[in-house]
């Protein structure tokens, strides 16, 4: 269980998770998912391809 919000700063997440995305972010950057290094190899999700990634720079690509 979750038990605490996210913080938002600048109307940006800036630790917490982004629902649409389905990844965790930390001070900003989008943190690897917890997935066994074979999925990894195969490409099994948002948090691990987007990982180390600028929330900021992510939705601004999106929304261009």
């Amino acid at each position: 269980m979750r038990l605490s919000n996210n913080v938002i700063a600048g109307g940006t997440l800036k630790s917490g998770y982004d629902y649409s995305l389905q990844v965790w972010v930390k001070n900003f950057i989008v943190l690897d998912c917890g997935h066994p290094e074979d999925m990894k190899e195969e490409g099994c999700c948002n948090a691990h391809r987007l990982a180390g990634q600028d929330i900021r720079e992510i939705t601004k690509k999106e929304s261009e």
